[in-house]
């Protein structure tokens, strides 16, 4: 594979290479050095992944160092790559809002009483805590919805099942139309236990929803400032996560609060914004 993004690095007489994820990072960078041409690498999922075979583990730690730049998505992945690489020679360029999402939202739509998570429903999202949470509270006129699909899924049914919540918890898998659900639902509960970056938070901070996340090793402490535009709660604090969802399901001054400095914050993270930065480094980076 090397040889040949070599080759066409030549024959189309590339002027600079870009690398996403680990294997294309060190092949682009590899093919890269053979033209003598930049090469920008972006790291963007968790890089303490167990998920990532230990070939590219080995390549990563010898080839990123001959990179131009790297492009990380948290401050947190920053400080994993630094004794790799010089710090002057790393940026922090997070996804970007989707602008097509963004023109769906819908500020006068009426809220209800709804706290929405969306994420795969896998071991790393940890949806359980969300619903045993809200089986401890079982606020009086809420419900949960849980957006997403994925191998936890029956799992998932028959906790719900055997906390007798199924009129009040519901698993919506492969919906289309999500920005239906950001607008009306009054909180979004985060319960990550792993991410590279939490797409699904932003969109909700975007949609004004008043935002508790778990505090997860990348991600969302770059987006929340805990107590001012949401709340941030250590992983396994099952309590607290508890006590946190009872705090804004009973206090809509400061829903009203976090809502609106979500907002604000979201908007750092505009297509427009980010792709500027973007060309800001491709540019410093041109012959």
């Amino acid at each position: 594979m090397t040889r040949r993004v070599s080759k066409i690095t030549r024959n189309e007489q590339i002027d600079l290479l870009i690398g996403f994820i680990t294997s294309a990072n060190i092949i682009a960078t590899i093919a890269a050095k053979l033209n003598n041409i930049p090469c920008l690498i972006s790291e963007r999922n968790n890089p303490l992944s167990n998920s990532i075979p230990k070939f590219w583990l080995i390549l990563r730690k010898h080839v990123y160092p001959m990179a131009n730049h790297l492009i990380v998505q948290t401050k947190n992945v920053k400080q994993i790559y630094v004794p790799l690489v010089k710090s002057r020679d790393i940026s922090i360029l997070p996804n970007p809002l989707s602008s097509e999402l963004s023109l769906l939202r819908n500020e006068t739509h009426p809220r209800e009483n709804i706290i929405l998570s969306v994420g795969r429903l896998t071991n790393d999202k940890q949806h359980h805590k969300l619903i045993n949470a809200f089986h401890t509270l079982e606020p009086e006129g809420w419900k949960v919805m849980i957006i997403g699909a994925g191998p936890k899924k029956e799992s998932l049914i028959e906790l719900i099942k055997s906390h007798d919540l199924g009129d009040k918890i519901e698993i919506l898998s492969h919906i289309k139309d999500i920005h239906n659900y950001y607008n009306k639902a009054s909180l979004f509960v985060f319960t990550s236990k792993s991410e590279g970056f939490p797409n699904a938070l932003l969109e909700a901070m975007h949609f004004s929803l008043p935002c508790i996340s778990t505090d997860c090793d990348f991600g969302p402490s770059d987006l929340i400032n805990d107590g001012v535009n949401g709340f941030l709660v250590p992983v396994d604090d099952q309590n607290l996560l508890t006590s946190k969802m009872s705090e804004l399901i009973y206090e809509e001054k400061l829903r009203t609060q976090f809502s609106e400095k979500a907002r604000e914050t979201s908007e750092q993270y505009t297509s427009k914004k980010v792709t500027a930065q973007w060309d800001a480094i491709i540019k410093t980076h041109i012959k």
